[in-house]
């Protein structure tokens, strides 16, 4: 699972936002770490789309701009995005439709850092947490993937360690879960310390 804007995609325009559905462009050197993920992976997009309700872009509007977001990056299978503040309403994208699916268990958990989507995408396509990857590049991508309980990794660590090694899929998977022991055991040890301090 990967986070779209920021991690995969840019404005073309070099504006702060999309002017339009085909203001779009990668992100330098994302189409290289994606190929790392071409055998055995499912790549669906996860992304945050308050501009709706902001009021600075129509529901319509933002469909358009994850469909051409699928034309650009064909390893991508669909796209989630949750176009409100409160994440009560989640939209999956393909290439020629977009299906409601906001009424399920996961109501108001649709926003990130809540983790509905990636529970969502993960429960649809039959994968348990610890078989997952999410990328992104801001703290509530990571807080939604720590409440997942999927494995993260910053966008640009992940797109710079993909452009000169290739690795299996469960290589990849094992050098994110050690990754976020390690760090547990850090902050473990650093709340030790502090424990010890007081």
């Amino acid at each position: 699972m990967i986070d779209l804007d920021g991690t995969l995609r840019e404005p073309l325009s070099g504006q702060r936002y999309f002017q339009n559905a085909q203001d779009q462009q990668m992100i330098a050197g994302a189409d290289l770490a994606l190929r790392a993920y071409q055998d055995g992976w499912i790549i669906v997009g996860i992304t945050n789309q308050g501009g709706v309700a902001a009021g600075h872009k129509t529901m319509q509007r933002c469909i358009e701009e994850q469909q051409y977001t699928l034309q650009l990056v064909p390893q991508l299978k669909e796209i989630y995005f949750c176009p409100d503040f409160d994440g009560r309403k989640c939209f999956r994208v393909t290439r020629h439709n977009a299906y409601n699916h906001s009424q399920t268990q996961w109501f108001k958990q649709y926003r990130k850092p809540q983790p509905g989507m990636l529970k969502l995408a993960m429960v649809r396509h039959n994968h348990p947490p610890e078989d997952c990857l999410y990328i992104g590049d801001r703290p509530e991508d990571e807080e939604a993937a720590r409440r997942a309980g999927v494995a993260f990794e910053w966008a640009e660590d992940w797109i710079t360690r993909h452009q000169t090694t290739t690795y299996t899929c469960e290589e990849l998977i094992m050098t994110n879960t050690k990754d976020r022991r390690d760090d547990d055991d850090n902050q473990g040890q650093q709340q030790d310390d502090d424990l010890e301090q007081d």
